[in-house]
């Protein structure tokens, strides 16, 4: 996770906390991780001639996952400890095609860079509204023409709302209702923001609702159910949209 706002203590949060989570083999959390990868998959994001950057990349999941399938990889967060993270998980396991810089998605400095694709997973909700708009609007300034941004951020019109305020209310995680998810956005709201910011929608859903809960039962059968979800189920407990920047 990326953060951006000076009440968040980056020190919190260490720089594996997101590969910790993914690599808890038949734990709700790892599930949720995973089902990133498998949207990914699913949607076939990711071609060989990418040029991906993944913007506040946390430990650079998606980046060691997905390094191999594209021609190039940057992972940015502004979270020193994750880009240390990360950078060494890149050198033990000799991904060469790939980078981690320290950097925050307020103030971008990729001037002459251009990516043919975006990974935003859960960041956007970080952000104030007018904020976001103006981060969006920077990812689509480096954005190629024919490039896409996927995009994932917790569904307000879901069982999301009730599991955000347990969390909060048995400390499962730095508090969010209010602090850290200062935007909360549904469907159409997250519609009208990329469109509002010079994108049109490609394609939108929503994932994990019942995948992850099924992990702690069959691994397998959650992998399974949340590409079922993918196509399915309009109130997962996050949203996701491709979209494009208009010409």
């Amino acid at each position: 996770m990326i953060n951006r706002h000076n009440h968040l203590n980056l020190e919190a949060i260490p720089g594996n906390y997101q590969y910790d989570a993914l690599n808890r083999k038949g734990a709700i959390q790892g599930q949720w991780h995973k089902n990133r990868h498998n949207l990914i998959s699913f949607l076939q994001f990711l071609q060989k001639n990418d040029k991906l950057l993944d913007a506040g990349c946390g430990s650079g999941n998606v980046i060691l996952e997905f390094a191999g399938h594209v021609d190039y990889a940057l992972g940015i967060d502004n979270n020193p400890a994750c880009i240390q993270f990360l950078t060494k998980q890149l050198e033990n396991k000799h991904i060469n095609n790939a980078n981690a810089r320290v950097m925050d998605l307020v103030r971008l400095e990729l001037k002459g860079k251009q990516f043919t694709k975006v990974i935003m997973t859960e960041i956007l909700e970080h952000f104030s509204e007018e904020e976001g708009k103006k981060v969006l609007e920077q990812i689509k300034s480096i954005l190629t023409p024919n490039g896409k941004l996927l995009i994932t951020t917790p569904n307000y019109k879901s069982p999301w709302v009730i599991l955000e305020k347990l969390m909060d209310i048995f400390n499962l995680s730095p508090k969010l209702w209010g602090e850290q998810h200062l935007t909360k956005f549904t469907p159409n709201r997250l519609k009208k923001i990329l469109e509002n910011s010079g994108f049109t929608i490609e394609k939108q859903g929503t994932l994990n609702f019942v995948s992850p809960f099924l992990t702690v039962i069959s691994p397998t059968l959650a992998d399974k159910l949340s590409y079922f979800e993918f196509k399915h189920t309009p109130i997962g407990n996050l949203l996701y949209a491709v979209a494009k920047p208009l010409t």
